[in-house]
């Protein structure tokens, strides 16, 4: 589109890089020198010399033929003179800044289809940090009955792992508060629908009616019980024995690093003899590890998990897995705990003292009568 603004401050300045960036075609009409010289350095943008309210500027902008027309001058008495000569002179729509309600009735009188209240923007936006410091961004909309806002979701959230069909499905959530986008760590965007699992570390982008905002920031930042603390991987984790050595906020960092897997029944997932360098934990559906031939050794089902030697050792797979049915598989690399080690080898030491404990005691059932399958040996 073609669109001139008018205006090359930092509001204008920022707006034009933007639509430059996106391709669009761009005017800057600003009466300052330096800084049309500076804007046309900078991002490359088209820039005229001259006062925003002279006909005669305009029309050596191209105003006649602009798609959209965008005033963010200094004052509201040159935006509403702005606004009145686009109307005059072309068919393309006018938005303007407001900094002065009173000028409200004077704008829509003048034409203008879009009105950006700074003053509510930016106090809607503090209010909502102050009362919401979870809240990383937002945005009001509908005259402020409505908040635009995004949060990132906490490993220790009860969110974490569950589908946004679960979450709405949760006492206490807005009915009307709806899930419009969800960004990956890699700062992929993608619209989620009941299915989408809301995974830690994404950030989850939602509108909700401003009164109910309160009760949706709650429902999306609860915590277990501290008896119960931690997300389901986390608490799946604690049970792998040396790990223990691992507070909560190291083994959350290793949970944060987590990739999950989603297999369809019979795709296998490694072969026996492979390096070993991932450890995983079963989400949904069920893993059966094989021997040669294809005998079933264990079958692992949710919340059970597999491979956690590789976290040390790196030592080739023992046997295959295979998924038994379609299934969701959270993996942790031993790339994951490197930065946890390293800040804290008495961890590593610790742990590789109880992993040698169990390896030895694995070693002497094995000289027994019977052989007792383990985790070890997997």
């Amino acid at each position: 589109m073609k669109i001139i603004i008018a205006g090359g401050g930092r509001v204008g300045g920022t707006l034009a890089a933007r639509l430059v960036n996106e391709q669009h075609q761009v005017t800057v009409v600003e009466r300052d020198a330096a800084i049309c010289h500076r804007l046309f350095e900078d991002i490359g943008v088209l820039t005229v010399c001259g006062d925003a309210t002279d006909p005669s500027v305009l029309e050596e902008a191209g105003i006649s033929s602009a798609d959209v027309a965008a005033g963010v001058l200094a004052r509201d008495a040159e935006n509403l003179a702005f606004a009145t000569l686009v109307r005059a002179s072309s068919t393309a729509r006018v938005m303007v800044r407001m900094l002065d309600t009173r000028y409200r009735e004077a704008y829509r009188l003048a034409g203008v289809s879009e009105l950006v209240e700074e003053a509510e923007v930016v106090v809607a936006k503090m209010t909502t940090a102050i009362d919401f410091p979870q809240v990383a961004g937002s945005l009001p909309l509908a005259s402020g009955d409505a908040i635009l806002f995004e949060l990132k979701v906490n490993p220790r959230a009860l969110v974490s792992g569950r589908t946004v069909a679960q979450v709405r499905a949760t006492p206490g959530f807005p009915r009307e508060c709806v899930f419009i986008g969800l960004v990956d760590l890699e700062g992929r965007i993608t619209l989620p629908d009941g299915s989408t699992v809301l995974r830690a570390g994404y950030t989850v982008i939602l509108v909700a009616h401003r009164d109910e905002l309160a009760r949706a920031v709650e429902s999306l930042t609860a915590e277990p019980p501290r008896e119960a603390q931690g997300t389901p991987l986390e608490q799946t984790l604690r049970r792998v024995d040396f790990l223990a050595p691992l507070s909560d906020e190291e083994l959350a960092t290793v949970t944060r690093g987590a990739e999950y897997l989603r297999l369809a029944a019979g795709e296998p997932l490694f072969k026996k003899g492979e390096p070993g360098e991932t450890f995983y934990v079963v989400v949904s559906g069920q893993v059966n590890l094989v021997a040669d031939g294809g005998r079933v050794v264990e079958s692992m089902k949710p919340g059970d998990f597999f491979g956690e030697i590789a976290l040390l050792t790196g030592e080739p797979r023992s046997t295959g897995a295979v998924a038994a049915a379609t299934c969701e598989l959270a993996a942790v690399g031993r790339e994951d705990f490197r930065d946890v080690l390293m800040a804290n080898p008495a961890v590593a030491l610790e742990m590789s003292r109880i992993l040698g404990q169990r390896l030895a005691r694995a070693a002497q059932e094995n000289r027994g009568p019977h052989k007792r399958k383990g985790l070890f040996g997997r």
